[in-house]
């Protein structure tokens, strides 16, 4: 049987033509939503540290970067690569102030330090963000969370080469291809992951601080109290789902009439209503479902081929009642041999560790917010070198950036 494996065009960190690069044995191709996009394989060449390897996946041609090989001085060299977009960790921003920008804008202003252009960007309203001292694939993934999007590299070859590189951010990658996915106790080959994480079926929604001030607008000392949406929102500061109650609420306290389960997400950097309520409601969407997700061989779908970011209609009979929810394929692992083996993740993965540096950003960015309003002697700027100076050893704690896998 003839091999399935890609065949990989070998280009030195200067995109000159090497040659090819002979994979021995299974090529893994590893990749998720907004995050990994890695290869791994055995060979018996030695590429160097930042080589190109360039293929051809159905369609779609993709470029890697080598970052590790593991070298014995008898045997195959194991190759580990990543996504070409991992060298934007090589290009630096020192600043970047995105105040209500639109997301092509915005991706304009992180891209301009790397030799990346747009191939697409879908309207995704207007956001802000501040991006300081930070590499542009970080600035990039920001983007990515605080616009709503999801990243997709294009490589464009012409001439045996690679002739440009951009960046797609769509608001969803995938389609619905009428795949579903139905689990039940006794099927083999898949595992399902509850995540700690609550199920709410109401949210309130909470913005950016509202500083009290005198009538010369100087800051008065006090409680700073955050934009809320009641006043377009009939008097109420939160939003619910009448549906989900039924299913993730509780009883009331003599168990006559179903209540809702209430929590609460802050957006620091919203300062207007419209926006704020739109943001909250996306955020109830998926705070309406427990976290799940399913680990599945492709072959346990029914419909067709399954690609990242399809939607997947999930029946779990293991639940009762039954749970029936609409999921996404976030992960896909595809195993390049004699022929292709793809398992896939249906539902939700964890925060990537750049995702938990940016949660603490916009909590510092609050907490700035904060201080200034608990005593009006003082200024943004102190505030802003005090809380720096607090939480820096906590980001120092977390890892660094460019040992990350992408």
């Amino acid at each position: 049987m003839a091999s399935m494996v890609p065949t990989l065009y070998w280009f030195d960190r200067w995109d000159e033509r090497i040659g090819l690069l002979r994979v021995v044995g299974e090529l893994v191709h590893t990749e998720e939503l907004n995050g990994e996009d890695t290869l791994e394989f055995c060979s018996y060449e030695v590429p160097a540290k930042g080589d190109r390897l360039l293929w051809l996946d159905g369609e779609t041609w993709r470029e890697h970067v080598v970052v590790r090989t593991e070298e014995p001085l008898e045997g195959l060299c194991s190759v580990y690569a990543e996504s070409s977009l991992c060298e934007m960790l090589d290009d630096f921003i020192e600043e970047a102030q995105l105040v209500s920008r639109t997301a092509r804008q915005a991706l304009t202003a992180v891209l301009a330090p790397t030799r990346w252009s747009i191939a697409y960007c879908a309207s995704l309203g207007t956001a802000g963000a501040l991006i300081y001292h930070q590499n542009a694939l970080w600035a990039l993934r920001r983007v990515a969370e605080v616009w709503g999007g999801e990243v997709t590299p294009v490589i464009t070859v012409a001439n045996g080469r690679v002739a440009a590189r951009s960046i797609r951010l769509d608001e969803e990658r995938g389609e619905w291809r009428g795949l579903r996915f139905t689990y039940g106790k006794n099927m083999a080959g898949c595992t399902r992951t509850v995540l700690e994480q609550d199920v709410y079926t109401a949210l309130y929604g909470f913005g950016a601080g509202l500083p009290f001030t005198d009538e010369d607008g100087n800051y008065k000392a006090g409680y700073r109290r955050k934009l809320t949406f009641g006043d377009i929102n009939g008097g109420l500061n939160y939003v619910a789902d009448e549906n989900a109650k039924l299913v993730w609420g509780r009883w009331n306290a003599d168990r006559t009439a179903r209540v809702h389960s209430f929590g609460q997400v802050t957006f620091s950097d919203v300062t207007e209503p419209e926006r704020l309520i739109v943001l909250t409601r996306r955020a109830l969407a998926e705070a309406t479902q427990p976290k799940v997700s399913y680990e599945i061989d492709v072959a346990a779908l029914d419909g067709d081929d399954a690609e990242l970011g399809d939607t997947v209609a999930v029946i779990d009979t293991s639940r009762d009642p039954e749970w029936r929810l609409t999921a996404r394929i976030v992960r896909r692992v595809r195993t390049f041999g004699e022929t292709v083996v793809a398992r896939v993740t249906v539902g939700t993965v964890q925060k990537a560790d750049y995702e938990q540096v940016s949660a603490l950003a916009a909590d510092v960015a609050t907490l700035q917010n904060d201080v200034v309003g608990i005593d009006g002697n003082l200024t943004s700027a102190a505030s802003t070198e005090r809380v720096t100076e607090t939480v820096t050893e906590a980001i120092d704690d977390l890892d660094e950036l460019a040992d990350l896998d992408f």
